[in-house]
């Protein structure tokens, strides 16, 4: 009997060059924090079912069944080639959605950058889930306890009533600049050169794409999870006194934020300055939460704090530049009128035209 090393493992031989993981910034863009690429602090982020949750929801444009679940599946793929060499590939996010008669595979994928080649990416990592599938199966089926009845393929291990669940995938883009294209495999091709009735043997695949700061605010305020504030906060972040308000009208949750969303926050706006006054405690699961409306606070202490520091010191300048000038022309009694009275040290800076 010939060695089952897996169909998907006959189909996809080991790159030559080390490829980035789907939704990885190539650049490794941060602002304003040290966690590392945004892609990794919106994987940790989306992780949470509830998140995940509200943007199948709007994607679907309606609520899911509170009996669906959320149940963490294998998205780390190895991969062995016909010469017997090992490759590996990581998916962002994989769940098992559970509900009453079906359930399905939903792929999560974060972008921070456009990727003219995310499609074939896409398509690539949904492929594994379906051949990671087909060997968990093809192993149960090389059991001796399992009976081959007519119809069956005994050579790859796979019977007539053996199933896969759906893969079905989603993916967020987290970045400004405006994803166009391409959102599909046939706009990575010359599919339009070839004649109509040759494009039906095509087989294209989509990309489920959803533009996280563009999604309304009526829509945000219909999510059940924290999405609504981090994305809210995000579409403030052009005006400093927007996002202040922003935060203060949502002190509720602002108050007690997760060190997640707070890194997501940081890793997508430009107010990362609000991290170094943040104090980080765990609540009762475990999960670190900080209090942003006191970090305003302190950075509106700090500015005034500045501020007065400032002030003084060009008032001491001012002053220095007045009694320099008085003294070169000999007002010695006018010096000391200057130190003493407010009214006669303006009138001596107007004199002298000392802004």
């Amino acid at each position: 009997m010939a060695p089952v090393y897996g169909v998907y493992g006959l189909l996809f031989r080991k790159s030559r060059r080390r490829r980035p993981r789907p939704g990885s910034d190539s650049v490794g863009l941060r602002k304003g924090g040290t966690m590392g690429e945004p892609n990794n602090v919106l994987n940790v982020y989306m992780n949470r079912p509830d998140r995940m949750r509200s943007v199948l929801e709007y994607y679907l444009g309606e609520k899911l069944p509170e009996d669906w679940t959320f149940d963490e599946e294998e998205g780390f793929y190895s991969i062995r080639n016909a010469k017997g060499k090992i490759s590996s590939r990581q998916r962002d996010r994989i769940k098992k959605v559970r509900a009453a008669g079906f359930s399905f595979l939903l792929g999560l994928e974060n972008q921070y950058s456009v990727n003219l080649i995310y499609p074939w990416r896409l398509m690539e990592l949904d492929c594994r889930a379906y051949g990671l599938q087909i060997d968990r199966l093809q192993m149960k089926n090389a059991g001796e306890e399992t009976a081959y009845e007519g119809g069956d393929d005994f050579k790859y291990r796979y019977r007539k009533e053996d199933r896969l669940d759906p893969v079905l995938n989603l993916t967020l883009y987290w970045g400004k600049k405006r994803w166009e294209r391409p959102l599909s495999l046939g706009e990575m091709t010359t599919l339009r050169t070839l004649p109509l009735k040759l494009c039906q043997l095509f087989g294209d695949y989509r990309v489920h794409l959803i533009s996280m700061r563009s999604i309304p605010e009526e829509a945000l305020g219909k999510m059940d999870s924290d999405l609504k504030y981090v994305l809210g906060l995000m579409k403030c972040t052009g005006s400093r006194k927007k996002y202040e308000a922003f935060i203060l009208e949502n002190r509720e949750y602002f108050s007690r934020i997760p060190k997640s969303a707070i890194d997501v926050i940081d890793v997508c706006t430009n107010i990362g300055n609000i991290r170094k006054y943040l104090q980080f405690e765990k609540n009762e699961t475990g999960e670190e939460e900080a209090d942003m409306c006191r970090a305003l606070n302190e950075i509106e202490k700090h500015a005034e704090k500045r501020g007065r520091k400032q002030g003084i010191s060009q008032g001491e300048t001012r002053l220095a530049s007045l009694i320099n000038k008085l003294a070169a022309d000999g007002r010695t009694e006018d010096i000391k009128l200057a130190a003493a009275d407010e009214t006669a040290r303006r009138h001596f800076y107007q004199e002298y035209g000392i802004a």
